[in-house]
């Protein structure tokens, strides 16, 4: 069974709420900048898919990246596991290339 990240995002619309990674599928966490960290899906094809999540930062460079690589590792296959963003820090837009 396949292990899910959850991670809740904060915009309006429809774009708001929980979503959803296979955590199967993360071949990467990478965090670009204070605010925006990447995550690198398998190949699919000839090409990879990319998450951009937009957040807010609390000054430390990789700590949303060590937020979901330590929810990554949390839980044996089977689980959804929540991402839990270190104190004041949101997800405020999600986006997949």
């Amino acid at each position: 069974m396949a292990k899910f990240l959850s991670i809740y995002v904060t915009n309006t619309g429809l774009t708001a709420g929980e979503r959803l990674i296979n955590a199967d599928q993360i071949t990467t966490v990478a965090q670009t900048a204070a605010t925006t960290t990447v995550i690198t899906l398998a190949q699919a094809g000839t090409s990879f898919d990319q998450i951009t999540l937009t957040h807010t930062s609390t000054g430390t460079t990789p700590s949303v990246k060590d937020a979901i690589n330590a929810a990554i590792t949390a839980v044996p296959g089977g689980q959804t596991v929540a991402v839990s963003f270190p104190a004041d820090v949101v997800c405020s837009a999600i986006a997949l290339a």
